[in-house]
């Protein structure tokens, strides 16, 4: 199992880190860059209760909010901070999507790419106009996605699920603890078994409610804000 470093809430200004055991590098890496997706959805007093997110769009630039959170710059994280928040106009098209983690329910899942994506072949190829295309899928399940839609996995997570992420790496390193593996994939096996397990489960940090349903709610929640967000500033974007 590979060994890495998650950082808890930053809110009040400070870092916290604890360890944690992945069956792959990439799960591993994913962590931050999920965590970084949520925090970025969490509005802050600082910044107006704008989310960074809508603050960096808003700006066309990251560096208010990096002068306004200067310790993210001491973070371990910071370079992705920086890969995240290069926004550009590609985030507003349907092709973003597939730059995003996913969240805590795909963290195993391998990196999607278009050309996996045959829902949206097979739309692109049955409309007449591209746009149609996009409108009908975007709203779809997808099983690239652990039956997450497209547009939910362009909203990102938020603040519950930032938390669920944590847990979840606390719950497996618990389960795989001392154990030994013979394979690389036989590691991999156990830990999307675990992950299967731990996402129906009633979890107090959503209230009672199992991950699942949690993180779907929380994320529609986001969808809704970051629509409303576009539209007020007349921005264009495929996903809304």
């Amino acid at each position: 199992m590979r060994r890495g470093i998650a950082s808890g809430d930053g809110e009040s200004g400070t870092l916290q880190h604890f360890n944690f055991s992945f069956p792959t590098k990439e799960s591993a890496e994913k962590v931050g860059l999920i965590q970084i997706e949520c925090y970025l959805n969490i509005p802050a007093t600082e910044l107006n209760n704008r989310t960074p997110y809508e603050d960096v769009v808003l700006n066309k630039s990251a560096t208010n909010f990096f002068n306004t959170f200067p310790v993210i710059k001491e973070a371990p994280l910071f370079e992705y901070y920086q890969q995240i928040l290069s926004l550009s106009e590609k985030e507003f098209a349907y092709k973003s999507v597939y730059s995003k983690t996913g969240g805590v329910l795909n963290i195993f899942n391998p990196q999607i790419r278009e050309s996996m994506d045959s829902e949206l072949k097979t739309l692109f190829s049955r409309c007449e106009e591209e746009k149609e295309a996009i409108r009908l899928w975007k709203d779809r399940p997808s099983e690239l996605w652990s039956n997450l839609p497209p547009k939910l996995v362009w909203a990102g997570g938020g603040k519950i699920e930032r938390e669920l992420i944590l847990d979840f790496s606390q719950y497996l390193t618990r389960m795989v603890r001392r154990k030994e593996f013979d394979t690389r994939g036989d590691a991999l096996i156990t830990a999307i078994q675990h992950l299967r397990v731990w996402q129906f489960q009633p979890n107090e940090i959503c209230s009672g409610m199992a991950p699942i349903n949690a993180i779907i709610k929380e994320r529609e929640e986001i969808y809704e804000r970051k629509s409303a967000f576009f539209k007020e500033n007349h921005i264009e974007c495929d996903f809304v």
